[in-house]
């Protein structure tokens, strides 16, 4: 009974809506998918809502080892009528992709703590990971925070700023120990931008994220993995001092850290198992 008393409360604490509505046009993206009843299971509970790995741990060390970073999208199961079903993950696959991880000594930290590691003299785990969730869906903001905080683990959301998730629901992200980074205004083809369109997505969702948040918004992620030549120079003079793409690889020290590659995350566990086994 405690520990179902403990899941509600922490469900309670991660999906209250509320905060300002947003100006600005709509995405091009699936929304967010907000009426949508998502269950959170009383296994998925969690001892403390402050998760322990966004800050960095005594033990770390410095690290130069390959670095995988998760990307998924939505969560949940598909609507019969979503035109993209394989962007989804089930609740239980996810779960069952946690505790593998955990299992098999991985120790998610955010991309700043990454970053900070290869570049800035930080520290990491013994065995880092990082997990990223693409747009900005209801249940990255509740039911994966409340699954990965039994670990200890904080995630990555690269948040769509117009007409995603609501403005608390990014603050408590925060107040727990989630990264929050820009994934643009509206989620276009950057690369069929002018110049001043796409610094306007550059820049503005990055200032909306800082002065919302109160946070660095170092990280940038190309929507649809769309981008070119013009694409990182943009995002480079916009401020951003990394960036994400889908290319499937580990990062390293000696990445450009412009171009840093992710593992897709689309199904069950074996996909997951597959990607990681090519770790070198």
């Amino acid at each position: 009974m405690q520990r179902l008393w403990l899941l509600a409360l922490v469900t309670l604490l991660l999906a209250g809506c509320g905060g300002s509505t947003r100006p600005g046009s709509s995405t091009t993206t699936r929304p967010t998918g907000s009426s949508r009843a998502h269950r959170v299971r009383a296994r998925a509970g969690t001892r403390s809502v402050k998760v322990t790995n966004a800050t960095p741990q005594p033990g770390w060390r410095h690290y130069t080892g390959p670095v995988p970073i998760l990307v998924y999208h939505d969560l949940g199961n598909a609507p019969p009528s979503e035109p993209y079903p394989g962007l989804y993950v089930s609740d239980d696959n996810f779960e069952a992709e946690m505790a593998w991880l955990h299992q098999q000594g991985y120790e998610a930290v955010t991309l700043d703590e990454m970053m900070n590691d290869f570049f800035d003299g930080g520290t990491l785990p013994p065995k880092p990971i990082v997990i990223t969730f693409d747009n900005g869906y209801i249940p990255q903001a509740t039911f994966a925070p409340a699954v990965m905080s039994r670990y200890g683990w904080p995630g990555v959301l690269n948040e769509i700023t117009e007409n995603h998730l609501d403005d608390a629901r990014l603050e408590r992200l925060v107040r727990i120990g989630w990264e929050i980074d820009s994934h643009s205004l509206t989620h276009p083809d950057l690369t069929q931008l002018g110049a001043a369109a796409l610094r306007q997505q550059l820049v503005g969702s990055r200032r909306f994220l800082q002065r919302l948040l109160h946070v660095p918004v170092d990280s940038f992620c190309y929507p649809s993995n769309d981008y070119d030549a013009a694409v990182v120079a943009a995002v480079k003079a916009a401020g951003y001092t990394n960036a994400l793409t889908e290319n499937p690889g580990f990062a390293t020290p000696h990445t450009d850290p412009y171009l840093l590659p992710r593992f897709e995350i689309e199904g069950g566990l074996g996909e997951l198992q597959a990607d990681l086994a090519t770790r070198s």
